[in-house]
């Protein structure tokens, strides 16, 4: 590697990335209004106002796409980042995953039906949830893959490329179908799965020929950010375009009714092409630079909680899941009889929900490291 304007020759900024680490400590904390937004939404609802904003602005570009980059970030910093270590963090997530779609799915669909017979809200998509693919299960069989790569022996770039080739085979196999549920649940972990139905749990989420590229990209991103000389001069350069060209897009699209922004709720990005993910990226990088500048004017005792939130993401996310789906599918539904909320109402659930769960997180890793 040479160096430039930007870059040095060698390793020079090192450390935990604070821009990074806000980054993600603010979506996980809107997270749970994304997914309340997701749960007690109707199909109308989710076509605009703050039901749209929520899902498919914060819970598209912004949300599990920043995920996935900083996982490629990380990639790039951590010195356990070997083909064995790789595969062995990625057997851990995967049972880290299981558990979750037993605590989130498994248990309060058994509920639920114990209490109310109800087979067709609790027991009819039980299978799509609890054995589907959604971003921890990406992680795991993201990570076992890269893991893969770097036993080959494989370069930063080498691995870019792979996922670039597999990122446009994706394109073609995208909205596959199998009359075969086991199948389609299988296969939904690989290539983008869609019966067509619009139900969004029978479209398979984060498939592996689709997001790997998002992670690869993350890990090249994260080992030149290694390697800024200047990250003043660098954001003021890069975040201004980085930032309006995808909004710039995003407008278009949504006002054209295409691409990521074409269609209510996630579903529309679970699968997308080369160019929305590009903008994907984009938008990360951009709003690092955004970020960076705003943590320059935050206290030491700010940051301190944002980088706590930052390392126990998948501690704040996991609690996040487990009361959203308890709270919308078993305690308003059966109380309701309706588990769908107006705005306001979504809105309050879903910062309450967040503030909770940053709050229970913080215990349990108290807890856990007392022990």
């Amino acid at each position: 590697m040479t160096g430039n304007k930007f870059f040095s020759k060698t390793d020079v900024n090192m450390g935990r990335q604070p821009e990074v680490d806000l980054s993600k400590a603010v979506v996980i904390f809107f997270l749970a209004t994304i997914h309340v937004y997701v749960e007690c939404s109707t199909e109308k609802q989710l076509w605009g106002g703050l039901p749209y904003f929520f899902d498919s602005i914060l819970g598209g570009p912004w949300a599990a796409p920043m995920f996935i980059f900083s996982m490629g970030i990380g990639l790039a910093y951590t010195r356990k980042n070997s083909g064995k270590d790789l595969v062995r963090r990625s057997l851990n997530i995967a049972c880290i995953a299981t558990l979750l779609n037993v605590c989130r799915f498994l248990i309060p669909s058994l509920v639920g039906y114990a209490i109310t017979g109800d087979k067709k809200m609790y027991l009819e998509l039980l299978p799509y949830k609890f054995f589907g693919s959604d971003v921890l299960q990406f992680a795991a069989i993201g990570m076992f893959f890269m893991g893969i790569l770097k036993l080959l022996k494989l370069t930063p770039w080498k691995i870019w490329f792979v996922s670039l080739a597999m990122q446009l085979i994706s394109i073609p196999l995208n909205n596959t179908y199998f009359k075969s549920v086991p199948l389609n649940i299988f296969l939904g972990h690989f290539i983008g799965i869609d019966d067509g139905s619009g139900l969004e749990i029978v479209m398979s989420e984060y498939p592996l020929l689709v997001w790997f590229m998002m992670y690869a990209t993350g890990y090249i991103f994260g080992l030149y950010l290694k390697r800024v000389k200047d990250k003043d001069t660098f954001y003021k350069w890069i975040t201004p375009p980085l930032l309006i060209i995808p909004i710039i897009i995003y407008v278009i699209e949504y006002q054209m009714r295409f691409g990521m922004m074409g269609g209510p709720g996630a579903n529309v990005f679970y699968h997308f092409n080369t160019l929305d993910l590009s903008l994907c990226v984009c938008t990360e990088i951009g709003m690092f630079g955004l970020y960076y500048f705003i943590v320059k004017h935050l206290p030491e005792k700010a940051m301190r909680v944002i980088s706590s939130i930052s390392k126990n993401i998948t501690v704040v996310y996991f609690i996040q899941w487990v009361l959203v789906w308890w709270t919308a599918n078993v305690v308003i539904y059966i109380a309701c009889g309706s588990k769908y909320l107006t705005s306001l109402q979504s809105l309050m659930l879903g910062l309450s929900l967040s503030v909770l769960s940053v709050v229970l997180a913080e215990v349990w890793v108290r807890f856990r490291n007392e022990k």
